[in-house]
């Protein structure tokens, strides 16, 4: 997947990417657990690496592939689904 990222920024409740092709994506932080329990600060301290985004001070990384995956869930996720099986 050839992707490039032009712009990322957070609300309450989510982070969001767009691409220089125009499609915006998002990840929940409820779906993170160190970004559900990071303060408004903390989430709002990321940079950007060719491939995601960071939280240095939460030490998360996001892949911007995965954002823009739509069939892709998140780990935690796929961790409970297994586990209640």
């Amino acid at each position: 997947m050839n992707l490039e990222v032009k712009r990322v920024w957070t609300d309450d409740n989510c982070v969001y990417a767009e691409s220089t092709e125009g499609k915006v994506a998002s990840y929940a932080f409820a779906d993170w657990p160190r970004l559900a329990n990071a303060t408004k600060a903390q989430r709002e301290d990321f940079y950007l690496s060719p491939c995601g985004i960071h939280w240095p001070q939460i030490d998360e990384d996001l892949s911007f592939s995965g954002m823009f995956d739509q069939t892709s869930e998140p780990v935690s996720y796929k961790l409970e689904t297994l586990l209640d099986a």
